[in-house]
């Protein structure tokens, strides 16, 4: 084989090889999206929305709700109430109260500092025509603005292989 016919071959298995490689499938990615409040609160007439990112059409998501607060939040729990709208515009609707301090008044969420963090799944293994938008109302009795909360947001993870 000559010098030039050596060279074309090589120039054609790495010309391959780039194209397997660009064929690769891409890794599927975790996505959070937060709302941070002012200190003004957060008023029960204030729906938060959002629309969950999914980096694969054909992969199944577990989807998550995640709240932070800090020392100055008054409560144990937060009463929510949760619209989960698919494709088809399907509304299915969840109470959802999450404890955020044990009955001695310890927070429960991890953090440092002041600001602790608390995570409350919604969905297990839901294709993405499933969830489409998410509402969430905050719905405390007798409490039409909620002060002490820093971020309420939506976590959207990619189920692993291994769950499938």
């Amino acid at each position: 084989m000559t010098d030039s016919a050596v060279a074309m071959t090589m120039v054609f298995i790495a010309a391959v090889m780039v194209i397997l490689a660009s064929c690769e499938r891409k890794p599927v990615m975790a996505h959070a999206q937060f709302v941070t409040f002012s200190a003004t609160g957060w008023h029960a007439t204030m729906p938060l929305k959002f629309n969950p990112v999914y980096d694969d059409s054909t992969a199944r998501y577990d989807i998550a709700l995640a709240v932070r607060h800090d020392n100055s939040y008054r409560y144990r729990n937060l009463s929510l109430v949760i619209d989960v709208i698919a494709a088809d515009s399907t509304i299915s609707r969840q109470h959802v109260d999450m404890v955020l301090a044990d009955q001695y008044g310890n927070w429960t969420g991890g953090g440092f500092g002041a600001l602790y963090q608390d995570k409350v799944d919604l969905l297990y293994g839901i294709a993405p025509d499933g969830a489409r938008a998410v509402v969430v109302w905050q719905t405390m009795q007798g409490c039409d603005t909620l002060t002490g909360l820093v971020n309420v947001g939506l976590v959207t993870s990619p189920l692993s292989k291994n769950n499938d």
